[in-house]
């Protein structure tokens, strides 16, 4: 882990102000399938302990879900649909992505050593 847990918290929590989510909840999940995760409905933030093998995974997976959010408000609270599914990574993605600074990709490698 590359800073204490308080470091983390006070990170996550920075970044979800600055980008007008302070109020979401976060939740910490073991589950091996993810590496992030935006429930909107729910107002939380899912990420798993995996990210934190190094900063810029960690700050990678953070923005990436917080694009999630910006992507559900700009569409008016909703996800768009693309051949009746939800399009998550999608043109609107991208754009909100180039908000957060981080690529507009569904995968994000974990360094081997992690």
């Amino acid at each position: 882990m590359f800073a204490t847990q308080k470091e983390i918290d006070l990170y996550v929590r920075m970044t979800l102000k600055q980008f007008g989510f302070a109020h979401l909840k976060i939740k910490w999940s073991k589950a091996k399938s993810f590496l992030g995760r935006a429930d909107v409905w729910n107002n939380t933030l899912i990420l798993s302990p995996r990210i934190l093998c190094s900063f810029k995974v960690f700050d990678e997976v953070l923005k990436h879900e917080i694009a999630h959010f910006i992507q559900y408000r700009n569409n008016g609270n909703k996800f768009l649909r693309k051949n009746g599914r939800f399009s998550l990574h999608g043109k609107d993605f991208a754009a909100a992505c180039r908000i957060v600074g981080v690529p507009a990709r569904t995968r994000i490698p974990i360094p081997t050593y992690a």
